[in-house]
């Protein structure tokens, strides 16, 4: 089974989350027109009351400047290589293409974060085209960046954390079927059926089976770079099956950029080196199009992103009580020689800041994301325009991750396979096999990190009876996996006792 990683189609599954929302009371049969910017701008403030973000307090703008910049972030658009019309998803065409009631698809399938406060758009990450009263342009849909990087943890939105619960090979091959022939004819109108056979081509084209994740909520975002930077200079050919690693990996929060900016190196491994992580997240938001418009359009709306918005952005603060004695003994263990984790994770002030180090060190941890970046990929890298933008070099062992906002950062390792910090802290031969990764919604306040399972009569199973029922199912993250494995970073012997334990979970909170 192929997977499309064009982050532009995914706006499909928008339509789904609209009638979920009854909103297709708002967007009639007929062809709805375009959202003006100033309709999106009027309720801007309104919309975010119950999002929870952090801004860098030293930002000298304005804070109408800085909403400014938010709103453009949140709606930017890249130009987008297809849109999505809004009439494909009226007349309940979407549960009739896509076997399922809505609530399931929306919630169980897609995994998307609603964005509830929003009247006009469902779900975040969703950028509607701008209109004018009188133009004429019908309503239609594209996403962006924040599609992977929000995440809802206890019923709460959190801006720029990596997702948890996407599931975009699943959501892949719904949009394949609902822009199929069969179902793309219904549409009203020649331009919105012409914008879903264009969407349909693009998703039948850009497909390759390694970049299929093995288990859902989480990224081959460098597999797929691989793949687009070989299709471009070969008039669209495929790299051939062998010749391009997976390497899942989960998505990243958006606000390590702060951390990891002065050093200049991005992605678990480090591997690309430059001012910005241009390389996979350009090749994501360009599909189907030459090297020229990436060049002209979609970098440089990058780079403003980041100098406007991400950059600024600073982890959210644990929102539970947190014990401060503990916190405080777990601080001397963090520093302490013995122990040792600000040697490689860095020095933290309590304010959402880091000095990085950036340090590179072998721990054991899976290192199939490691073995993405090959000969083959770095030669194609390089004979690409993107060569000017920075260097793509190989990487020996994977980076230390700033732990900033690393309450919200689960699950753990590059490739979120260790749930929770209790875990990660503790023997490897003590962490979970098999968990469940819809699970992840809520927050394991005790242990730090997401629970095991959504049903707690699947704890009563045992790992064996879970493997041979769920061990092939990719809502569960199963650790025997190619590229899942949950070994390394074993630091036990060090920290030698559950209080100790404890004490570092409660200052990690903190951070």
């Amino acid at each position: 089974m192929f997977r499309v990683r064009s982050i532009h189609v995914i706006a499909l599954a928008f339509g789904v989350i609209a009638a979920g929302l009854g909103m297709l009371s708002i967007w009639p049969r007929t062809a709805a027109p375009a959202i003006t910017r100033d309709t999106l701008a009027s309720s801007f403030a309104s919309d975010l009351r119950h999002v929870v973000y952090e801004w860098d307090p030293s930002d000298p703008r304005s804070e109408a400047d800085r909403r400014q910049a938010l709103f453009e972030f949140m709606y930017e658009t890249y130009d987008a290589s297809a849109w999505i019309p809004q009439s494909l998803f009226d007349s309940n065409l979407v549960t009739q293409a896509v076997v399922g009631d809505v609530d399931t698809i929306v919630g169980e399938k897609v995994g998307l974060v609603l964005w509830r406060d929003n009247r006009r758009v469902p779900a975040f990450g969703m950028a509607p085209n701008a209109g004018t009263p009188g133009d004429g342009q019908t309503l239609r849909w594209t996403v962006n960046c924040l599609v992977c990087h929000t995440a809802e943890i206890d019923g709460v939105a959190y801006l720029g954390a990596g997702t948890k619960t996407f599931d975009e090979l699943w959501l892949g091959e719904a949009l394949k079927r609902l822009t199929s022939d069969e179902w793309r004819r219904l549409p009203r109108g020649s331009e919105d059926a012409a914008a879903a056979a264009d969407a349909h081509r693009i998703l039948s084209s850009h497909h390759h089976d390694k970049i299929d994740s093995l288990t859902r909520a989480r990224s081959t975002a460098f597999a797929a770079s691989h793949v687009e930077l070989y299709m471009r200079p070969h008039n669209g050919e495929m790299p051939r099956v062998e010749d391009v690693g997976r390497g899942d990996v989960k998505t990243p929060p958006l606000w390590h950029t702060a951390a990891k900016m002065p050093i200049g190196r991005w992605y678990a491994d480090g591997s690309f080196h430059g001012p910005f992580p241009l390389m996979a997240s350009s090749m994501e938001l360009e599909k189907d199009r030459g090297f020229d418009a990436l060049i002209q359009v979609v970098m440089p709306r990058i780079k403003r992103d980041f100098e406007s918005v991400v950059r600024h952005l600073r982890p959210p603060r644990y929102p539970y009580e947190v014990d401060e004695a503990l916190a405080a003994r777990g601080r001397e263990l963090f520093d302490s020689k013995d122990v040792g984790c600000s040697q490689c994770h860095g020095e933290y002030d309590g304010n959402g800041h880091v000095r990085w180090p950036g340090a590179h060190a072998e721990v054991g941890t899976d290192r199939s994301r490691l073995d993405v970046v090959s000969d083959g990929f770095v030669a194609a890298f390089n004979a690409s325009p993107l060569a000017a933008e920075g260097a793509l070099a190989t990487s020996r062992s994977y980076a230390a991750t700033p732990l900033t906002g690393v309450w919200a950062n689960f699950p753990y390792l590059h490739n979120g396979s260790v749930p929770t910090l209790h875990h990660l802290l503790g023997p490897v031969s003590a962490r979970p096999r098999i968990f469940e990764v819809l699970a992840a919604k809520r927050l394991d306040r005790t242990r730090v990190g997401q629970p095991l399972y959504t049903n707690p009569r699947d704890a009563q199973l045992g790992e064996a009876a879970l493997l041979r029922r769920s061990g092939d199912d990719r809502n569960w993250f199963n650790a025997a996996r190619p590229g899942c494995g949950n070994a390394g970073h074993d630091f036990w012997s060090r920290i030698q006792t559950d209080a100790n334990r404890r004490a570092l979970i409660e200052y990690l909170k903190t951070l």
